[in-house]
């Protein structure tokens, strides 16, 4: 019982009335009526007809064609009440994920924290996609995926004016790689009045940033241990770049967000949030310090969070010291290893809910071009000061 009470106010700290005020049932009961759950089959290959995608500079580079099917499907979460939301938030999941199971219920547990936002409460809808080849590794299929997804939702409301796109894990990859990819579209047809630039802030936690290093780790984990959820990495980077690194070098350019920030700042991306576990064992922490310097340089106003440990209780996530085989170290050092995405109560994912609300509660401070925050059980929370630089 004591856990279960921790964990509610951990979550919902800042709107403590769900978790306190048995007043509110009845009109809960009403909220949850009015949330609604939509699945759409996501067709990017017939939705991005109507563009002109950037072509494959390795012609012998071609994905496995045969991952293209089955399509997948996408889901949207929104209120039945609020007809003309203004803001669109877009989630690109990781690897082994399916979209139902691990992000719909965020989806559902963020849209009731938004109407507690104490500035800019309600108004937003939440999409994730699944991707083709979805259990793969597809950063660019799944990056098209997620425009495809987005331009459909924003057809659907044209009234939002503001997007919101986070990513995690692999989600990092395929969603900075969305963001490069967007702003090669060329307006037109059934698409030609959505807003641009189609993403306007971005959050990449625990984020693949080089596809190269990533796929250079995997095939090296798959020759020690045999690990496998690393051959299925390499297995899927393969069939979505068409070949190797050493044989589609540019292929795996394209698909590194960190190689693409200047992209992202021509094409108007207004702010990032970059957030990495210290012990990472899937993504190490150096990618997301990469990323966040590939960002800075480009002048687009960044925050880095390193989240060093977690609770004791806690579980730490996979870590840097399990995949080197010193896993026994880790509930003496509880330092924080990579998060599943679908844990609510992990720092990693913790940490990125909060700076996710505080950008659409208008608290977020885009004006500093670079701050870096450390998260720490034994850190206030207050310790970061990057709001009072304004």
């Amino acid at each position: 019982m004591n856990k279960i009470i921790a964990v509610c106010l951990f979550v919902v700290l800042p709107f403590t009335s769900a978790c306190n005020d048995s007043s509110s049932s009845t009109s809960d009961s009403t909220f949850q009526s009015d949330i609604v759950t939509e699945s759409f089959v996501n067709d990017a290959a017939s939705v991005l007809a109507d563009y002109t995608m950037a072509q494959a500079l390795e012609p012998n580079c071609t994905p496995d064609e045969a991952s293209n099917l089955p399509l997948p499907s996408a889901f949207m979460v929104y209120r039945r009440s609020e007809t003309a939301p203004k803001r669109l938030v877009v989630f690109a999941h990781g690897i082994g994920h399916e979209v139902s199971a691990s992000w719909v219920p965020h989806m559902r547990r963020q849209i009731q924290a938004a109407r507690f936002l104490p500035q800019n409460p309600g108004n937003v809808v939440f999409l994730s996609t699944n991707y083709r080849d979805n259990f793969g590794f597809p950063a660019l299929r799944g990056a098209h995926d997620t425009i495809a997804a987005t331009l459909q939702v924003l057809k659907r409301f044209p009234s939002i004016e503001t997007v919101y796109l986070m990513g995690v894990s692999m989600g990092g990859s395929v969603s900075g790689t969305a963001i490069a990819e967007s702003i090669d579209l060329q307006s037109g047809g059934r698409f030609s009045d959505v807003k641009e630039p189609l993403f306007d802030y971005w959050i990449t936690v625990e984020g693949v940033s080089n596809l190269v290093e990533t796929y250079s780790e995997a095939q090296a984990a798959v020759q020690a241990v045999d690990n496998d959820t690393a051959r299925r990495a390499v297995e899927g980077i393969e069939r979505d770049t068409g070949g190797t690194p050493a044989e589609c070098p540019h292929a795996y350019t394209r698909r590194s967000p960190m190689y693409h920030a200047a992209k992202m700042y021509a094409g108007g991306l207004k702010a990032a949030t970059v957030i990495h576990p210290v012990n990472d064992g899937l993504v190490p922490h150096n990618q997301g310090r990469q990323m966040a310097a590939a960002l800075t340089t480009a002048r687009i106003p960044t925050q880095f969070f390193t989240i060093t440990r977690v609770h004791p209780w806690q579980d730490e996530g996979t870590t840097g010291t399990e995949t080197l085989q010193l896993g026994d170290a880790d509930p003496y050092l509880n330092l924080a290893g990579h998060a599943s995405e679908s844990d609510p109560i992990h720092p990693v994912m913790v940490t990125a809910f909060q700076q996710l609300r505080k950008m659409l509660d208008g608290s977020y401070n885009e004006t500093v071009p670079y701050f870096e925050c450390v998260v720490d059980p034994e850190i206030p929370a207050d310790s970061c000061q990057v709001d009072q630089f304004q």
